[in-house]
């Protein structure tokens, strides 16, 4: 069975479009605030400790190698894939919600430890960095790249179980959320100043893909699997705007 195509009519009634596409998002932002805020409790108490390596200029950034984000790092990168591996196991058994919930939280944190983490912790040394990569940068455009055509390739083979995709996805959506607004913008430096970039491209690229999901989950998603998904995109579009207005 597809789980997208695409009708000119509603696929479903606006009940089932509320409970699978939109509402959601509430379990979505519950998690989110929960890691947030256990993330943000580490950089608090560890922002007064003795770096873990010293601080530097990387990618345009000055690095925060405090203690405890490295503690979280290192204890958010493999629960991640407890997490993946316990939405596997979800899915299998047909539970498609708690499946998403344990997939999402696993790819968030995947995304906390790699992206928020990982390139603090870059070494400097007589003019040579031996650096984790800013992934959420410029630098990385190519692996953007590569990664939407993986993507591709592993959801016409059905590469993965409901769950893992989930769980990648959650990671993905993540980066390329940051990407967007970040990795972008020395792209038209010499045309407008960051915030205006970062306001004008947040409006704009969320509110795309806002209303791309809204439009998939109404006229195209064929079962609640598929809906989740645009659900998760819903999110990911809100979060943009929200980051690239309010430049957090």
């Amino acid at each position: 069975m597809k789980h997208f195509s695409l009708s000119r009519r509603p696929v479903v009634s606006t009940r089932t479009l509320l409970k699978e596409g939109i509402l959601p998002l509430g379990g979505i932002l519950g998690i989110t605030v929960v890691l947030v805020a256990i993330f943000a409790l580490c950089l608090y108490f560890g922002s007064g400790m003795k770096p873990v390596v010293p601080i530097h200029v990387d990618d345009g950034e000055t690095v925060d190698p405090n203690p405890l984000r490295l503690a979280f790092m290192l204890s958010a990168f493999p629960l991640a894939f407890v997490l993946a591996v316990v939405a596997n196991r979800k899915g299998k058994s047909g539970k498609i919600f708690p499946a998403f919930w344990w997939g999402y939280a696993g790819g968030t944190l995947l995304w906390q430890s790699m992206g928020e983490c990982a390139w603090h912790f870059s070494i400097e040394a007589d003019e040579y960095l031996m650096c984790f990569p800013h992934i959420e940068g410029a630098s990385a455009v190519f692996l953007v790249i590569v990664t939407i055509i993986l993507i591709g390739y592993c959801y016409r083979r059905r590469a993965f179980s409901w769950g893992v995709w989930v769980f990648v996805l959650s990671f993905v959506g993540n980066w390329f959320g940051h990407f967007v607004l970040i990795g972008t913008y020395p792209m038209v430096h010499f045309l407008m100043e960051e915030t205006v970039w970062f306001k004008g491209a947040g409006a704009v690229i969320g509110s795309l893909v806002c209303i791309g999901a809204l439009l998939l989950s109404a006229f195209a998603a064929r079962d609640t699997k598929a809906r989740l998904c645009c659900c998760l995109m819903l999110y990911f579009g809100i979060g943009i705007i929200v980051t690239g207005v309010t430049g957090i």
